[in-house]
């Protein structure tokens, strides 16, 4: 451990953390040069280690670097670049330390000193490099991977590869991954040291990064439709890098290829000051692109190699992986390279996130794709030819596909639709849909190892969604009657009691002015909507909630029961708006504009509170299914 003693060092760590000017002078003169190596904290940090850690301190390690490595002094240089270079009791040097907290400034002047320390390892066994990876400081990592390091091939294979290419693509380097392939492509043959995973694994954990995982509004989806891009732009950053220094820009073509570049970088800065939904859209495009461009690249490199062994490894475990998170288009595209992999059947013992009892079964894309109700990779399946009868075969003939479908989805798959009767409906599209998947009719009767068939199954795992539906259904009806009844008893008592009242012969007193006419039809409305509301929530609170209901009959009638409902409260809105106007028209004649403002605020709060469950049951009823081939491509 550190010196017991470090509590007489405070000043000089102060110093480090304010990066205090002339502090290091004047240690110097005062012959306290000694202290500038010196161990000043309870873990063995020097005060370089401190300065660097700041990230902000550069002017300290400025001078605290100039005083122990002077330049007239190279007789001694050695000695001194080892007290510069010491390590603190966690076997970080200051150079691990500058790419942990992302300091490049120290990083380069660290580096410019002693290029070796960059493939020194600290006691988790972990370089600078991977460092800078793991700790996303892009800046830094660039800087390093341009250094020429002598045996440097050890940052890119073995567990060391494995950590700096997946870590890269962790941290949404895909821009620095693609290079790092560029130049090391047997990198993606190497695990890494958390969980023996692959580069292919990691991007297979993150749908974000592919066109289905993106989560765009209307406007975001117009934008990125706008936006130009062909295969390869994206691949680098305005600023190319080169790993290799004798890979430099030499001709005046890539001189002014660069030029060019950076003028887009300034486009594109500058339209993220003025239109920042612009360049938000457009990283994420770029992230898309680079995003495939690994996949195809990684996959292109493993089929290069001829070894059946290899492809079936890397591209199987990132198969498994990809259907958990649902990245379908990762999946398509090792299918497209590597057509057999669709039929890969390694087993889950490495898989530490399965449970216990499915850990050693063996695997099956599709099923598997029913299991996690990730209906992106299911729909792979429409994108197959007649081979399609294949995937829904059971490999351990214990349970079909039918009994997956009839087990309750993972919650966290639940939880992708509102609310627990639109959840019920969900599970019966997919219960429908593997069954219209299933060819052979004994599956669908088939029992399972507990004596169960699919249809048993189903009932008997959905019973608690069964009457959480049949809650929430009761509980959206009751609210939502008590509204539409106080709609009906209002708008029935408004129509005969008229504002103006009537003349002696019963006419209506403002029987001629189009605004009356405006309350009455109104009115009407209003009583008209909310009475149908009134009777469809009726409906629902009578209902028998068996599990058909809620795949058609209970969400059609909320449908109609909340439609009704809004337009009966519009309605009522106008009526009195209506009213009001025609009592104050003569008193107050600009009281129609503040009106129709009043009158749009309890809609719009309606609007906006209950629209998007509306948005989603008409959707999910009445709109495209869920299952349906997404492209044109065919993948077996």
């Amino acid at each position: 451990m550190a010196d017991k003693k470090h509590v007489k060092h405070t000043a000089i760590y102060q110093a480090a953390l304010d990066d205090k000017r002339g502090y290091v002078s004047k240690l110097m003169s005062d012959g306290q040069e000694s202290l500038l190596t010196e161990r000043i904290t309870h873990f063995g940090d020097t005060p370089l280690h401190i300065a660097v850690g700041t990230n902000r301190s550069n002017r300290f390690v400025k001078e605290l670097v100039e005083s122990i490595v002077p330049a007239d002094k190279k007789d001694t240089e050695s000695e001194r670049l080892k007290c510069l270079f010491q390590k603190n009791d966690y076997g970080n040097s200051p150079l691990h330390i500058a790419a942990m907290v992302g300091n490049t400034d120290a990083t380069k002047r660290l580096v410019e000193l002693d290029e070796t320390e960059a493939l020194v390892e600290n006691k988790d066994g972990n370089r600078p490099l991977q460092l800078a990876a793991w700790h996303g400081n892009k800046e830094t990592l660039e800087y390093l991977l341009t250094v020429p390091k002598e045996g440097g091939r050890c940052l890119y294979t073995g567990k060391a590869g494995g950590d700096l290419i997946t870590r890269t693509i962790m941290a949404g380097f895909n821009d620095l991954a693609l290079r790092i392939i560029k130049d090391h492509p047997d990198i993606v043959f190497e695990n890494n040291s958390e969980q023996g995973q692959t580069a292919l694994e990691i991007l297979a954990q993150k749908p974000e990064n592919f066109a289905s995982g993106r989560s765009l509004g209307f406007w975001g989806r117009f934008i990125y439709s706008l936006i130009p891009m062909n295969n390869n732009e994206g691949a680098t950053d305005s600023v190319v890098i080169s790993i290799n220094n004798n890979e430099r820009a030499t001709d005046s073509k890539e001189s002014l290829s660069r030029i060019f570049r950076k003028c887009i970088a300034g486009f594109q800065n500058a339209l993220g000051c003025i239109a920042p939904i612009v360049k938000r859209t457009y990283d994420i495009k770029v992230n898309e692109n680079r995003s495939n461009l690994l996949v195809e690249r990684i996959c292109k490199i493993v089929i290069e190699q001829g070894d059946h062994d290899k492809a079936w490894t890397i591209l199987g475990s990132a198969l498994v992986t990809a259907v958990k998170y649902g990245t379908h288009e990762l999946i398509e595209e090792c299918i497209l390279t590597y057509p057999s992999i669709i039929w890969y059947d390694g087993d889950n013992d490495r898989r530490f996130d399965e449970p216990k009892e499915r850990r050693g079964y063996r695997f099956s894309l599709f099923l598997e794709a029913i299991r996690h109700r990730q209906e992106r990779v299911y729909n792979l399946v429409h994108q197959m030819s007649g081979h399609k009868v294949f995937a829904a075969t059971p490999h351990d003939g214990l349970e079909n596909a039918l009994h997956i479908a009839g087990k309750l989805a993972p919650t966290h798959r639940l939880d992708v639709v509102t609310g627990a009767a639109l959840q019920m409906q969900r599970e019966l599209q997919w219960f429908q849909e593997v069954e219209k998947l299933i060819t052979e009719l004994s599956y669908k009767e088939a029992e399972n190892k507990e004596e169960k068939t699919p249809r048993m199954l189903f009932t008997i795992e959905h019973k608690p969604l069964l009457k959480e539906g049949q809650q929430w259904m009761k509980d959206t009806a009751s609210s939502c009657t008590v509204v539409a009844a106080l709609i009906v008893t209002m708008a029935f008592a408004a129509a005969f009691t008229l504002p103006g009242g009537n003349q002696d012969d019963g006419t209506p007193m403002f029987l001629n002015f189009n605004t009356f006419m405006l309350f009455i039809v109104s009115d009407a409305i209003a009583l008209f909507s909310s009475s149908t509301s009134v009777l469809t929530f009726l409906g629902i609170l009578t209902s028998r909630y068996a599990e058909a209901d809620f795949l058609y009959a209970l969400p059609k009638r909320l449908t109609i029961g909340l439609i009704s409902l809004f337009i009966s409260i519009a309605a009522t809105m106008i009526a009195f708006s209506s009213a009001l106007a025609l009592m104050l028209k003569h008193k107050v004649t600009w009281i129609a504009a503040p009106l129709v403002i009043a009158t749009s605020i309890p809609v719009c709060l309606f609007g906006l509170l209950q629209f998007p469950l509306l948005v989603e049951l008409v959707k999910s009823t009445y709109g495209r299914s869920i299952f349906h081939r997404q492209n044109d491509r065919l993948i077996h």
